[in-house]
């Protein structure tokens, strides 16, 4: 099995929310731009420089080839089998993923994942490989940032360089929306038994997913910064200070204006809210319970469960949140045993 532990890395854990419509954009949609070369034959328009709605940010078009490739030799766990992929971004380079199958012939429900700020995909890979247990396909995804080579976008934070950063936010939804694309290709996957999992940054960024892509019917956001801009405009935190004041106030609130189209206090009316789970802790210092219960007060109609826990959360808080995916994908129950390998994100 996967080592419980995961990849001890501390969480910056901001997450800003992207938001729109809840229809898919036309064929015709644009992309953001890239830092990097887009893929052959595929061009990455830009964008003016101030701010435009997220619907424009996360549009591509979907009938781009996706060049799904196997990047290793797969490997057995129990109930599943690993493989290493990666696919084309409309933002140019290639999206790396672990793609976890269940053993036998489904046909299955769908996931994907996505990690924190300052994690990558082996994060969630040990949940990922449970749910195989109970009947889904898995994509866990890494995200822009957190990938290698030529294929790695820019760091987050980047104050100084708005537009940069916001295309990145845009491809990190634009390549998870392109991991739904490539479940309903496959025919062993139940289109209509579609879920998403993201904890901090990745789970601030499914709320986007919710607003622009009704395909993922069932969304877990765990300990998700329910507004980046809102926190840095009030934040009188050290290093907020610093940056505030190494840039200046013109370039600061530059930053802020360009991001805000990006949050998820501005557009969580946009999402269903029945089809959220929203998880938090009480003792969680990088979400305290005042700011979680913006966003929790914002989606009646969600699940919310808060637990005596930091921002990684508990076992508690998983056994709920696979419990709730079962039953939402018409899954197989998880075995206790297969539960208990699985570690904490962030930890």
């Amino acid at each position: 099995m996967i080592p419980r532990g995961r990849r001890a890395l501390l969480p910056l854990a901001y997450g800003f929310v992207l938001a729109a419509c809840t229809a898919v954009p036309d064929a015709g949609g644009s992309a953001a731009p890239s830092a990097q070369s887009a893929p052959s034959g595929i061009e990455a328009p830009s964008f003016p420089p101030e701010a435009v709605d997220a619907a424009t940010l996360t549009a591509y078009d979907p009938g781009l080839p996706l060049d799904l490739r196997d990047e290793a030799e797969p490997r057995d766990e129990e109930g599943a089998t690993v493989h290493d992929v990666s696919w084309l971004s409309p933002f140019g380079g290639r999206v790396s993923a672990w793609l976890v199958v269940p053993d036998g012939e489904g046909p299955f429900g769908g996931l994907v994942f996505l990690h924190g700020s300052e994690t990558w995909r082996d994060d969630f890979l040990d949940e990922a490989v449970a749910m195989a247990h109970g009947g889904a396909v898995s994509l866990v995804i890494d995200a822009p940032f957190a990938r290698t080579g030529d294929d790695r976008r820019h760091a987050l934070s980047d104050f100084a360089d708005p537009e940069d950063e916001r295309a990145m936010t845009a491809q990190a939804i634009v390549d998870v929306r392109r991991a739904y694309d490539l479940l309903a290709a496959r025919d062993d996957v139940d289109p209509r038994r579609l879920g998403f999992v993201g904890h901090s940054w990745g789970a601030s960024l499914g709320i986007v997913l919710a607003a622009v892509d009704a395909r993922p019917s069932w969304l877990v956001l765990i300990t998700g910064r329910p507004s980046w801009t809102g926190f840095l405009a009030t934040s009188e935190e050290d290093w907020v200070v610093r940056e505030r004041e190494r840039l200046g106030q013109e370039a600061w609130e530059r930053y802020l204006r360009l991001m805000a189209p990006l949050d998820a206090m501005t557009e969580i009316g946009n999402v269903d809210a029945s089809r959220l789970y929203l998880q938090y802790g009480t003792a969680d210092a990088v979400v305290p319970a005042e700011v979680s219960a913006e966003l929790i007060d914002a989606a009646p109609g969600a699940r919310a469960d808060l637990y005596d826990a930091g921002h990684a959360l508990d076992d508690a808080a998983t056994a709920d949140r696979v419990a709730w995916l079962v039953d939402r994908l018409d899954l197989a129950p998880i075995p206790a045993a297969v539960l208990d390998e699985v570690g904490l994100p962030d930890r």
